[in-house]
């Protein structure tokens, strides 16, 4: 910057350089455009260049005539076609020169005084046949410290105009509009007309009232090339330019310069931060969603755990209830087989054996088998619904996501980035896609006849791999051979001649012997199934949460980050506040 700077006013460039370089660190976890990152370090360029008077409008409004005629010179060329092709940087030289300084980009120096201090950026029509034009004009909004917008008389305030200014008033810059070419109306009638169109639609756009100044650029010229005093002030005054002129020499003074100078990189901080900081507050939106998926899941999942849990204990207990009637068959048995009665009949083992088949085994391995695969099954089903149901909830808040997702990608991802919308979605889809893979490949007798062997081993039954057959195999099993035992002592005691004696107490021994045993089993059963359940239940539920963990990492890695971003913008935007605020005394 040409102007001398007090140490406070180095001070204040110093922190704006600082928070300009903290605001582009601070928006890197939202994804960044490249134009906006461009913006912010050209910002930081920017406070070391001359102060940048950037003029827009469309193509034919006056442009370049205006420029000369505030130089007071010819350093431009003017057309009825779009002369300037490119963005012109018009810079004080000794002499008149012209060279170009890349895509589209001229420089021109020219050795009018009021260039000393001031750069001047002649742009392309805003309308321009070439599209890009307006992008290059575009790209020195940003850089300007003042915006002096053109429109023509006769086309006053047009909708390419309307659209390019808010462009500019998204950047913060303070913008001056110029109607030109005013010869060209009537009457004073007419310019009241057209002044009074152009204040309501820039107030209405630009939510405040901007300074207008109706000037004619070709009569100022006239009358700078004029030789008769008289002819040159009649001109003059009907060109109304020296008011315009007062204007922009009061505000460029050296005063206003500085305040224009370092308040313009903190309009590009203040658009960075209200547009990062509504990206970072829509981010956090979607993720609160985010989280209250997850948190369902996992309290679907704890639900889902205790039903099981509460549902199990009243299946188990129905196979409890076939070794209590057990326990009651082989309790009438024993009193009715083991009397004196009966004791021709004890000595027939072969004959008890096969009542104590009929009357107390009956059904009962059956009946253990039927409960443990109905058990088995239940645990195969209820599983294969919950990832079913898993499924189907992700899927509907993908879908939720893609509905809404429209607007969130124009106005939230869109020019600044969708890796974020990408990464989520694909999480998303990556988890409903696994859920199905689980629900279309699930192989019901499979998963069952592991289940069955699992709780086969657990028991300790080691016959064949029939499924829960085993179970009702190790039943008889058990209790056949207790009743063995016992019939073999009581036939010795009766041979021996004294089962008169001895037999009630050996009958009740028999039921208590008995009673044991089936005790025994009851236990193996309950603690085998129960445990087998656990396992199932707990290796479903980690199954299930393995599955969404990419998903619930990302969410919780995403919410730390973007609420760091958060904080870090919300501070960076009370000094941006305050350092324009100490800008804006400067000089008053």
């Amino acid at each position: 910057m040409i102007d001398i700077l007090t140490e406070q006013q180095e001070a204040i460039r110093d922190r704006e350089r600082e928070a300009l370089g903290e605001l582009a660190a601070a928006v890197e976890p939202l994804e960044p455009s490249g134009d906006d990152l461009a913006a912010l370090r050209q910002a930081e360029l920017d406070l070391d260049e001359l102060f940048m008077l950037v003029v827009v409008g469309e193509f034919n409004s006056g442009k370049s005539a205006f420029i000369n005629a505030l130089l007071g010179e010819e350093a431009l060329q003017e057309g009825v076609t779009p002369t300037t092709a490119t963005v012109t940087l018009l810079r004080h030289g000794e002499v008149s020169t012209e060279r170009s300084l890349g895509d589209m980009l001229t420089e021109h120096t020219h050795p009018a005084p009021f260039l000393r201090e001031i750069t001047v950026v002649d742009t392309p029509g805003t309308n321009a046949i070439i599209r890009r034009h307006e992008e290059l004009t575009r790209t020195f909004v940003p850089r300007s410290d003042l915006v002096l917008f053109i429109t023509s008389a006769d086309r006053p305030f047009t909708e390419s105009e309307r659209a390019f200014m808010e462009t500019v008033r998204e950047w913060g810059k303070k913008i001056v509009l110029v109607l030109n070419k005013i010869d060209l109306l009537a009457t004073p009638a007419d310019l009241e007309r057209v002044m009074q169109f152009i204040q309501a639609n820039s107030v209405a756009l630009l939510g405040q009232q901007p300074e207008i100044f109706p000037v004619s650029a070709r009569l100022a010229k006239r009358a700078n090339a004029a030789d008769n005093p008289g002819e040159r002030d009649a001109l003059r005054q009907a060109s109304r330019f020296d008011t315009l002129e007062e204007y922009i020499f009061r505000t460029l003074d050296e005063a206003g310069r500085i305040r224009l100078k370092l308040s313009s990189p903190l309009g590009v901080a203040e658009r960075v931060l209200d547009k990062y900081g509504a990206v970072a507050q829509q981010r956090l939106a979607v993720l609160a969603e985010d989280f209250k998926t997850v948190e369902n899941i996992d309290s679907q999942l704890e639900i889902y755990a205790a039903d099981m849990k509460r549902e199990f204990e009243g299946r188990l207990s129905h196979v409890e209830n076939i070794i209590y009637d057990l326990k009651e068959r082989g309790d009438t048995f024993f009193e009715e087989t083991l009397r004196v009665g009966r004791i021709p009949d004890l000595l027939n083992s072969n004959r008890i054996e096969r009542e104590f088949q009929e009357r107390v085994i009956s059904d009962t391995a059956r009946r253990v088998d039927d409960a443990t695969n109905n058990l088995i099954d239940w645990m195969v089903d209820q599983d294969l619904r919950m990832w079913q149901s898993v499924s189907d909830y992700v899927n509907r808040r993908r879908q939720a996501g893609v509905g809404s997702s429209v607007q969130y990608s124009e106005h939230v991802i869109g020019s600044v980035g969708g890796q974020f919308a990408y990464n989520r979605d694909t999480l998303l889809r990556s988890v409903v896609q696994e859920s199905r893979r689980v629900v279309e490949s699930y192989d019901r007798d499979r998963v069952a006849a592991n289940i069955a062997a699992d709780m086969r081993s657990a028991v300790g039954v080691m016959i064949g791999a029939g499924g829960a057959a085993a179970l009702g195999i190790l039943v008889a099993a058990t209790v056949t051979s207790a009743f063995i035992d016992i019939t073999g002592i009581t036939a010795a005691l009766v041979s021996g001649a004294i089962g008169l004696f001895v037999l009630p107490y050996r009958r009740q021994k028999a039921k208590a012997e008995f009673r044991e045993r089936a005790q025994e089993l009851r236990d193996r059963l309950v603690v085998a199934m129960t445990e087998q359940f656990n396992t199932e239940l707990s290796n479903s539920l980690q199954r299930i949460r393995d599955a969404i963990a990419p998903y619930t990492r990302f969410v919780r890695m995403e919410h730390e980050r973007v609420s760091a971003a958060a904080a870090a913008l919300t501070e960076l935007e009370a000094r941006v506040k305050a350092l324009q605020s100490e800008v804006e005394r400067i000089g008053r």
